[in-house]
């Protein structure tokens, strides 16, 4: 028998529980490790459904009787078995890739429903060893991050720890994917966390990648997964080359993010169920395969026979190669097949970097030129960043891809001049796009300041207000008045701006020369510090502060015109709409996590000026009974709705639904006043 009193001392002795940072520390090794073998057992999925769909069903059962379109009829089953596996236990998404995790991370604190991670795992194990043209990395980061948020989830830790958990898991995953510790650090950092950096975060992430990838590499061999490449940069010249290259390739990121979300468009329309979408999908891969096997799956086998020469490719061959890549890629994942685009941009850059390099060292002598496949490996990294939007991602990845640091500098040359070019033709990169069309702006890194989402040109007082320097003082007077302000933009007859006057400087004029014998143009200040219309508006309100400055001229972009006047009584303003936008973040954010602890869906509805609803009040409506009204947003409001608050013509009203509830409320708006049902 155990002696009470013992037991009774033994529980008044002090217990040190380890310090929240410890423990934190703790579970980025615990989350690495899990991470890192999930990933192994992910690609042993992969590679048995590659054994059971390539090799036994399409090779030695169908191509008995079928031949080569054994493979068609292979991948039509992988996607009818994929397409009902996400029908039946997953549902309905709101985004394809990634973005469903960036969103968690930036608005719903990281709360991921890791329940469904197994069933994605499995269907992109199949739609992999199937033969898909996808990635491998999306499903490895979906694993990783839910491990992460599995652990926070269950330990109630604050939203901000749990953030970093599923940052964690999300880079441990790329560096375990890929043997790059590195760049699976920089991804996290770059594209999970949207560029937030801190001390704490990184120490974390570093601490998961490291661990993930030490991991994998001690389960398997330790080869850099393209093999061992010898590259250098040789002549100066040659910088000009890669140079055009970068500016080559950007159309085809462009291109890349758009085919995908134009074929997810495309498909989500076809009154098809699911699992018939996906099949369909399947069997246009196999059909493209026939003519083109190197397209199938995530394609590291082509890139390293094209990095170390084994293969002879001619130009033409390898630019058919990448944007049938690129095309049968956003075939796959917009029909219903489980993948990600790593792989595919990777693939199409190695292909199209490749021609580049086979016609510059056929037109250029070979002192000059250096290797076709120097391009190659300058083309993997650009078209990959310029698709992700994560240019230190890219470079880091591509450099722990083929372990050779020689090339780094055209690496980096050719991927910013790609990144930069692409950012000017597509606002966000193929994840951020997706979430800026369901109306979610991230902003990059830590927002610091509600000002800083506001611009100068959404406040601004427009036409400016002007006058001519050479009008009298009591024509100035005049003109105040009618234009109710206290300053005027002071601009020639071609429109240029001279200077700037104000309702003081006519009262000093006054004050000193009681006639009216002065212009505009003797009395106006000519030294003007302006401002753009896309400024941010702190930037402005730093100008107009470091000088005492009440207005600034706004100006056109790259002319002498002022198009707008911003003075101080707007800067109040401002400050009221950036509030207000706040809020409305801050509910969408509420809304973010509330779909994602209840898997109800949250939608946003406005009411037409003919709407049904307009002028009722939210108790006489009939609602679904899965369905309640969370918020209302009216003239930039916040408006927290009762059963007695009428709806009004124009308001947003943000909604909790169940799924299957969702047609029937958006019904409710739809219906007219003229309509006899209303």
């Amino acid at each position: 028998m155990i002696d009470k009193r013992w037991l009774l001392q033994l529980a008044r002795l002090p217990i040190r529980l380890p310090h929240e940072n410890t423990l934190l520390l703790g579970l980025a090794v615990l989350v690495g490790l899990l991470t890192g073998a999930s990933i192994l057992l992910f690609h042993a999925g992969i590679e048995a459904f590659h054994w059971l769909f390539q090799e036994t069903i399409a090779h030695d059962l169908l191509g008995l009787r079928l031949g080569r379109l054994g493979i068609v009829v292979s991948l039509a089953l992988a996607g009818v078995i994929v397409g009902w596996m996400m029908e039946r236990f997953v549902g309905a998404e709101r985004y394809h890739g990634l973005a469903g995790i960036i969103e968690a991370v930036a608005l719903a604190g990281g709360r991921l429903p890791y329940r469904l991670m197994p069933v994605k795992s499995l269907a992109a194990a199949l739609s992999l060893g199937a033969g898909a043209s996808v990635g491998p990395e999306a499903p490895s980061v979906v694993i990783g991050a839910h491990i992460g948020s599995f652990f926070g989830q269950r330990l109630r830790l604050s939203d901000e720890r749990l953030r970093l958990l599923v940052t964690a898991g999300a880079s441990s995953a790329i560096a375990a994917a890929f043997r790059a510790p590195i760049a699976g650090v920089f991804f996290g950092v770059e594209v999970i966390l949207n560029g937030e950096f801190t001390t704490g975060a990184f120490s974390v992430v570093v601490l998961a990648a490291v661990v993930a990838s030490a991991f994998t590499q001690a389960a398997t061999d330790a080869t850099p997964v393209l093999g061992q490449l010898n590259f250098s940069l040789g002549h100066p010249l040659e910088i000009v080359f890669y140079a055009a290259l970068g500016a080559l390739l950007a159309p085809v990121a462009v291109l890349f993010i758009h085919m995908v979300h134009w074929q997810h468009h495309v498909w989500s329309r076809l009154k098809l169920t699911r699992p018939l979408k996906a099949g369909l999908t399947g069997a246009l891969v196999g059909l493209a395969a026939l003519a083109a096997p190197q397209i199938m799956g995530p394609g590291r086998e082509v890139m390293a026979d094209i990095l170390d020469g084994r293969v002879e490719f001619a130009a033409a061959a390898l630019i058919g190669l990448g944007f049938a890549k690129l095309f049968m890629t956003a075939v796959s994942i917009g029909g219903g097949f489980v993948g990600g685009i790593f792989a595919p941009t990777l693939f199409v850059g190695t292909a199209l970097g490749g021609a580049f390099g086979l016609l510059v060292t056929a037109a250029a002598p070979a002192n000059m030129a250096g290797g076709a496949q120097a391009y190659a490996i300058a083309g993997m990294a650009a078209v990959m960043a310029g698709v992700v939007r994560a240019p230190i991602t890219g470079i880091l990845l591509v450099f722990e891809l083929t372990n050779d640091y020689r090339l780094i500098l055209p690496i980096m040359f050719t991927t910013v001049i790609c990144v930069y070019l692409t950012e000017r033709l597509v606002p966000a990169g193929i994840d951020t796009l997706s979430l800026l069309r369901q109306g979610v702006r991230l902003q990059q890194g830590r927002d610091v300041d509600v000002m800083q989402s506001i611009t100068v040109g959404e406040v601004m007082t427009t036409p400016a207000p002007t006058i001519s320097p050479s009008a009298t003082l009591s024509e100035l007077r005049d003109s105040l008045r009618q234009h109710r302000t206290r300053t005027l933009c002071v601009v020639q007859a071609d429109g240029e701006l001279v200077g700037i006057v104000s309702l003081s400087d006519l009262q000093r004029a006054y004050d000193n020369h009681p006639g009216d014998d002065l212009t505009v143009g003797d009395i106006c200040t000519r030294d003007v510090v302006t401002a753009a219309a896309d400024d941010v508006l702190w930037t402005a309100i730093r100008s107009m502060g470091m000088r005492d400055l009440s207005s600034l001229p706004v100006m056109a972009a790259g002319a002498k015109t002022p198009v707008g006047l911003l003075t101080r009584s707007q800067v109040m303003q401002a400050y009221n709409l950036a509030i207000a936008r706040k809020r409305e973040a801050q509910s969408r954010a509420e809304a973010i996590r509330l779909n994602a602890l209840t898997r109800a869906h949250v939608i946003e509805l406005h009411v037409a000026a003919n709407s049904w609803a307009a002028g009722r009040r939210i108790c006489d409506i009939d609602w679904p009974t899965e369905s309640a009204v969370a918020s209302i947003t009216r003239q930039g409001r916040l408006i927290v709705p009762h059963g007695s608050t009428h709806l009004l013509a124009g308001d947003a009203v943000t909604l909790v639904v169940a799924p299957d509830a969702e047609q029937a409320v958006k019904q409710l708006f739809d219906r007219r006043l003229n309509d006899p049902q209303g």
